[in-house]
């Protein structure tokens, strides 16, 4: 018996002889192991869900988080940002037009100065607008500061003009009156042409008007354009007018392309060709001729039919304007096709399964079938879809905002305060610099994501 193991394995020129502990062992050693033991070498994991198993993988790609997350700084960049800063996209200062990134302009300068001595500032020029003035000529004109829960009123017997209005609650005169060109001199001690206001405290005279107070300077970080507009309010609501044009036009084309598409290849045979030729003779078309020609076309029939319809909806969407409405249109005429073609697609393959098969056979309508079995399975498709359309959109309302087709003014695009730049580029470069570093990430982040989505949710890219 130990010839015959020796010569037995030795057909595979292994000696037992030489190896060590081999003869020590018993033919209990040899023994089928128990359940138990069988059990404690089993390592059970887990089951996890196609979602979540999505979620882990997504995670692991570092380019497509980073992305995400670069993404949602845009986002609060641009949906958090302007409750922060105290400018508006069409506030002008006149005093402050072409300042450079975090420059101050001597009215600013001034500000600032007259605030160390105060508590709030009411100046003309950092107003809105040409507001240069307060009172009238006949007549007592009522005015009140608002601070800390507490008003402080006071009364204007004459017009003044281009001044700063502090209000000092603990100073020996809780209001003064400075004329700007005197600011200088009051900062240095000479308060001789100042004026000094009556205060009534916690009482507002019938007819008053508040008075936008100022307690602190806040900086232009980017900047003004020629007008005195803040830059980075502009790119604020730019970058959310960008964002909420591509989300809808991505869910347009969504809802259009997934009912076209899902209609077309479970319907096969005549139908399908048919509204596969309609697809082809759409991609047949040069979008971006046809895009212009409908900005065109379209701009003057919608500004009448916004002017003369007393509809809500139609109110509602002209106060979005002209350019915005004609994006929706052209993205509801033209970007849908791709979407078609992928949702018809998998609703070919889908469409000969078990469950689909059971359900005919039980008799259930086409709307259901491809509402409850079809669409359903091809979320994940759909999904990455829309996510690689909403940079596409947002391209594209750049792109006509840039030739002055799409978002209307006042109103601020990425596009348009790109082109906007053009004209001083060699002084302000970073006017088209900056917004055009906001669009590129944005754009970029966006694809990005898109891509880690669908090989996060592609299951034959599985590892």
């Amino acid at each position: 018996m130990e010839n015959k193991r020796k010569f037995n394995l030795n057909l595979f020129h292994i000696n037992v002889d030489k190896i060590e502990g081999f003869n020590d062992l018993s033919a209990s050693d040899f023994e089928a192991a128990t359940k138990s033991e069988k059990d404690n070498m089993v390592t059970m994991h887990k089951s996890i869900s196609y979602w979540a198993d999505a979620r882990r993988r997504f995670r692991k790609n570092t380019v497509s988080m980073v992305s995400l997350f670069v993404f949602l700084a845009i986002l609060i960049f641009a949906f958090v940002g302007p409750l922060v800063i105290p400018y508006s996209y069409d506030m002008q200062q006149r005093s402050s037009g072409d300042l450079k990134p975090m420059q101050y302009s001597e009215t600013e300068q001034a500000a600032k100065s007259l605030l160390e001595r105060g508590d709030a500032l009411y100046q003309m020029s950092l107003q809105n607008g040409s507001s240069n003035h307060l009172g009238t000529v006949s007549g007592i004109s009522y005015y009140y500061f608002k601070y800390k829960n507490k008003t402080y009123s006071f009364a204007v017997e004459r017009i003044i003009e281009k001044s700063a209005i502090l209000l000092d609650v603990d100073g020996e005169h809780k209001i003064t009156c400075v004329k700007e060109a005197d600011i200088r001199a009051f900062i240095d001690g000479d308060t001789s042409k100042a004026l000094y206001f009556d205060c009534t405290e916690g009482e507002i005279p019938e007819g008053a008007v508040e008075l936008p107070t100022t307690t602190r300077v806040f900086p232009h970080v980017f900047g003004t354009n020629a007008q005195g507009e803040d830059l980075m309010a502009q790119c604020m609501y730019g970058a959310r007018v960008s964002i909420i044009i591509g989300i809808f036009a991505a869910l347009i084309v969504l809802v259009i392309g997934a009912i076209y598409g899902s209609i077309s290849g479970f319907a096969g045979g005549a139908v399908d060709f048919v509204m596969m030729r309609v697809v082809d003779l759409i991609y047949s078309v040069p979008d971006v001729l046809i895009v212009l020609l409908l900005q065109v076309v379209l701009k003057d029939p919608l500004q009448k039919w916004f002017d003369s319809s007393n509809l809500g909806f139609v109110k509602a969407l002209g106060e979005l304007g002209v350019g915005i409405v004609s994006i929706f249109i052209t993205f509801a005429l033209l970007y849908w096709v791709g979407m078609a073609r992928l949702i018809r697609g998998q609703v070919l393959m889908l469409k000969k399964q078990e469950y689909v098969t059971a359900a005919t056979a039980l008799g259930a309508p086409t709307g259901r079938i491809i509402r409850r079995h079809l669409l359903p399975n091809c979320v994940g498709q759909l999904m990455i879809s829309v996510c690689l359309q909403i940079p596409s959109a947002i391209f594209l309302e750049s792109f006509l905002s840039f030739l002055g087709l799409g978002v209307s003014a006042p109103m601020p695009s990425l596009g348009s305060l790109c082109s906007d730049a053009l004209g001083s580029l060699r002084l302000y470069p970073h006017r088209l610099l900056i917004p055009g570093i906001i669009l590129s990430l944005l754009v970029l982040s966006l694809n990005l994501v898109g891509d880690g989505l669908r090989d996060a949710l592609d299951p034959r890219l599985k590892k």
